[in-house]
C-alpha cells in the first residue's frame, strides 16, 4: 500500500472515508425507515383483513368453517384450520409484527407468528404463517404471501448512490488539488531558491496562512541575497585594500639582496593574489544570475577543444547533444572548462562522451590519471580542498575549481559527481536537466 506522505493524499483520504461513513449510516438511516414503513404497509391491512375473518369465523358453526375458508381466502392469504398454533417469534420483524396483531386482534386471540422461506420484505418473510384462535378455541392459519418486488429494493439505489458517491469524491479530489496548489509552488520555489536567489517572489495570494508563508518565504529570500551581496562587497573592499601593500611588498622584496629570498617573498605574494582573486570569482559564481537562453552543447565543447588545443593539449569529445538545452552559457562554460582543465593537468588527457536524453543531458569527463581515494572523492568538492596529497601534479591552484564546477551545475538543476574507474583514471559526471 503507498504510503500516505502528501497533504494531498492525507486530505484527500480522510475526505474519502468521511463519504464513505456518512453514505454508510445515510444507507443505514434508509433501511431502518424502509423497513418501518413497509412493516406498517404490511401489518395495517393485515390487522384488518385477520380481524374480519375472526369476526366471521366466531358467527360461523364449527361444521361450515372449512367450507368458508377458501371464499375468505385471496390470492395475498389463504386461510385454513389446524390443530395447533404455530411457534411463534418474539425477536426482529417477526416478534414486532406478532406484539402488533396481538396489540388489536386481543391477548385472547393468542396470535402466534412464523417465518417461511429465507426470502423477506422489511425483515418478513415473503411467506409469513400467522396461528390466531377464534373463540371456541379453534385454530386458524393464515399464511401471507407478500409479493418480492413490493417496495423499492435496496440494489436499485445502489447505482445511484455509487453515482453521487463518484461524483463528490471526484469534486472533493479537485477541490483539494486545488487547495494545495500553492503548497506545491512554495516547495518549488525552495528547491530553486538554492540554484537562484535573484529568482521572482512568490505570489502572496490565497488562504491566510498560505499568504503569511509565502510572505515569510519571500522575506527570507530577500535577506539571504542580501547577505551574500553584503559578503561579497565586504571581500571585494578587502581585495581591492589588499592590492596596494601586496604591491608595495612585491617592490619591497625586488629590492632584496639574496635571490632565494626575493623568489620566496614574491611567489607567496603572487599566492595571496591568486587566492583572493580565486575567492572573490567562487563567490561571484554564486551570487551572479546570468540570463538563462538555449545553448548548443556541441558548439561550447567545439569551442573548450580549441582552447585547449592552442596550449598543446587534446580533448577527445565522444557523441553529441541532440538538441540545445537551455543554460546561462557562460556558466556551464566555466563549469565545463574547470573539469576539463582539471582532468588534462592531473590525468594528462580528457576524454568527453555526451549522453543526450529526454529528461537529462549526461557529460562523462575522463582522464588516465592516479585517480583519488573512494573515500576522499566528496571532500574533493570543498571549497580550498587541494589534491595533490592524491594526486601526482601540482596543482598551482588554490581548491576551488571543483566546488565552482558544481555550484555552477547545481546552479542549473544538475549535479557533479566524481568515481574511479575501475580500468583506472578518474570520472567526472555533469548531469543537466533540460528545461531548467
Amino acid at each position: 500500500m503507498k504510503r500516505l506522505d502528501t497533504i494531498y493524499l492525507r486530505v484527500a483520504g480522510i475526505l474519502l472515508l468521511g463519504l464513505l461513513a456518512a453514505q454508510w449510516i445515510a444507507e443505514r438511516l434508509y433501511q431502518e425507515e424502509r423497513e418501518r414503513v413497509l412493516s406498517m404497509q404490511i401489518a395495517a391491512p393485515l390487522v384488518t383483513r385477520l380481524a374480519s375473518v375472526a369476526e366471521t369465523l366466531d358467527h360461523t358453526a364449527a361444521a361450515g368453517r372449512e367450507g368458508l375458508l377458501p371464499v375468505l381466502s385471496t390470492p395475498r392469504i389463504t386461510f385454513s384450520l389446524v390443530g395447533r398454533s404455530v411457534g411463534g417469534s418474539e425477536q426482529g420483524a417477526l416478534g414486532k409484527l406478532q406484539k402488533y396483531l396481538r396489540k388489536y386482534l386481543g391477548e385472547e386471540r393468542d396470535v402466534h407468528v412464523a417465518g417461511g422461506p429465507d426470502e423477506t420484505v422489511a425483515g418478513i418473510p415473503i411467506a409469513t404463517h400467522i396461528t390466531f384462535r377464534l373463540h371456541d378455541g379453534q385454530v386458524v392459519q393464515a399464511i401471507h404471501h407478500y409479493p418480492k418486488d413490493n417496495g423499492v429494493e435496496p440494489s436499485r439505489h445502489l447505482p445511484l448512490l455509487a453515482g453521487y458517491f463518484i461524483a463528490i469524491a471526484v469534486l472533493a479530489l479537485v477541490a483539494m488539488r486545488w487547495a494545495v496548489q500553492p503548497l506545491r509552488r512554495l516547495a518549488q520555489a525552495a528547491d530553486a531558491l538554492g540554484r537562484n536567489l535573484g529568482g521572482p517572489p512568490l505570489p502572496e495570494t490565497g488562504p491566510r496562512e498560505l499568504r503569511q508563508a509565502a510572505h515569510a518565504f519571500n522575506t527570507m529570500q530577500r535577506r539571504l541575497a542580501s547577505y551574500l551581496d553584503d559578503r561579497l562587497r565586504i571581500l571585494a573592499a578587502v581585495s581591492h585594500d589588499l592590492k596596494t601593500p601586496i604591491t608595495r611588498l612585491k617592490l619591497r622584496a625586488e629590492m632584496l639582496p639574496d635571490d632565494a629570498q626575493r623568489a620566496k617573498f614574491v611567489r607567496d605574494l603572487e599566492d595571496m593574489e591568486t587566492m583572493l582573486a580565486a575567492t572573490l570569482d567562487f563567490l561571484r559564481g554564486e551570487s551572479r544570475q546570468e540570463a538563462g537562453a538555449p545553448l548548443d552543447v556541441n558548439a561550447l565543447l567545439s569551442t573548450l577543444q580549441d582552447d585547449m588545443a592552442s596550449v598543446g593539449q587534446e580533448v577527445v569529445v565522444e557523441g553529441e547533444a541532440l538538441q540545445p538545452i537551455q543554460a546561462r552559457p557562460q556558466a556551464l562554460k566555466r563549469c565545463l572548462a574547470n573539469l576539463i582543465e582539471n582532468a588534462v593537468r592531473y590525468g594528462g588527457n580528457c576524454r568527453v562522451r555526451v549522453e543526450d536524453g529526454a529528461q537529462e543531458l549526461r557529460l562523462r569527463i575522463d582522464d588516465d590519471g592516479p585517480g583519488i581515494p573512494d573515500e576522499n572523492l566528496e571532500l574533493m568538492f570543498q571549497p580550498f580542498r587541494r589534491g595533490e596529497n592524491s594526486r601526482n601534479r601540482e596543482t598551482g591552484g588554490v581548491g576551488l575549481g571543483l566546488a565552482i564546477a558544481r555550484n555552477l551545475a547545481r546552479a542549473h538543476g544538475g549535479d557533479v559527481t566524481m568515481a574511479n574507474r575501475p580500468e583506472g583514471g578518474l570520472r567526472v559526471t555533469v548531469t543537466l536537466p533540460r528545461g531548467v
